[in-house]
């Protein structure tokens, strides 16, 4: 199964794709590091391409209540 972790290099990110592929799975590792950047939508659609699932561990970019709340929305 393709799964793309967004978020996928970061402290949790990072534990969860190891253990995705560990299982077997195709994963992607979508980050601004990989060239996806989850708020511009730059590589998002690429990264994407054929997934079955997508799971979403980015942080917000601001600690302000308003503003995190939005970016989850």
């Amino acid at each position: 199964m393709k799964i793309v972790v967004i978020g996928g290099t970061g402290l949790i990110g990072s534990k969860t794709v190891a253990i995705l592929r560990e299982e077997g799975h195709e994963v992607v590792a979508a980050s601004p590091k990989s060239g996806v950047n989850s708020i511009t939508g730059e590589g998002l659609k690429e990264a994407m391409a054929s997934a079955q699932v997508v799971i979403d561990l980015t942080n917000s970019p601001s600690f302000e209540d308003k503003a995190v709340l939005e970016f989850f929305e």
